[in-house]
């Protein structure tokens, strides 16, 4: 299965309307596709995930190229900044936490790339990326984010376990924690993402490994509409029941 066929059955099982991620990260010392164009002027990471998104553009960025630093941090282009790592930020600046102990128990608890490992990020439309991704992410809503857990379920079973603080949604939640544990993750967004790059406050975040995207589109592609048939008829049942009462 091709990227451009995932990307397809993705919009289409899940109704998704906008382009579906891929994120690339290139490790130290490997070589980076010529044809690739580094970014001209420093951008935030969740800003080239929903540019990416929502106006099909391709991102190319090295460490000095990110222009949020703890961002960078979590996907591991450079060690974690000591602002953030010691809680001051999250505590003084964003007022997320009632001590700087607490912030910094928040920061060691996020799920980090090892620092120096990457080299460069690589953002773009599913369909559009020249190189298989290592994480897939999508902006959607919470049936959506519901179908991807339950097509995981159908070959896994068991129960999917989520991480997240409400900071730091595109990087470290949708990018750097499927990348790690090799599990899908949903994040609920962060403030950082709303404010800087408008993700919006009714959507969810959610990050897939690659390694996972053909099961998981199988499944969706052979199942989504009996489950939307048996959901929408359940709730058609409801309706008819109401307006008898």
């Amino acid at each position: 299965m091709n990227l451009e066929e995932m990307s397809d059955i993705m919009k289409a099982s899940l109704g998704i309307k906008d382009n579906i991620v891929g994120v690339k990260l290139f490790k130290s010392g490997e070589k980076i596709p010529k044809e690739l164009e580094s970014l001209e002027r420093p951008f935030r990471y969740c800003q080239m995930m929903q540019n990416a998104r929502l106006e099909g553009e391709s991102f190319l960025a090295q460490a000095d190229y990110h222009e949020c630093k703890g961002g960078a941090a979590g996907l591991g282009l450079m060690n974690c900044p000591e602002n953030v790592a010691s809680g001051s930020l999250y505590f003084d600046k964003l007022h997320k936490c009632e001590t700087r102990e607490i912030g910094a128990s928040i920061s060691a608890g996020m799920p980090r790339i090892e620092s120096g490992s990457i080299a460069a990020t690589y953002v773009a439309p599913l369909d559009k990326i020249v190189v298989n991704p290592d994480v897939v992410v999508f902006v959607g809503n919470p049936l959506q984010a519901r179908r991807i857990v339950q097509a995981v379920m159908y070959k896994e079973g068991g129960r999917a376990n989520f991480s997240t603080a409400g900071i730091q949604s595109f990087c470290v939640d949708a990018t750097a924690s499927p990348y790690l544990k090799g599990e899908v993750n949903v994040s609920m967004g962060c403030d950082g993402a709303a404010r800087n790059a408008g993700l919006d406050d009714d959507s969810v975040v959610v990050g897939i490994p690659f390694a996972m995207m053909e099961d998981i589109c199988k499944v969706l592609k052979e199942h989504y509409q009996g489950w939307d048939n048996f959901m929408r008829g359940w709730r058609e049942a409801v309706k008819k029941e109401a307006a008898a009462i």
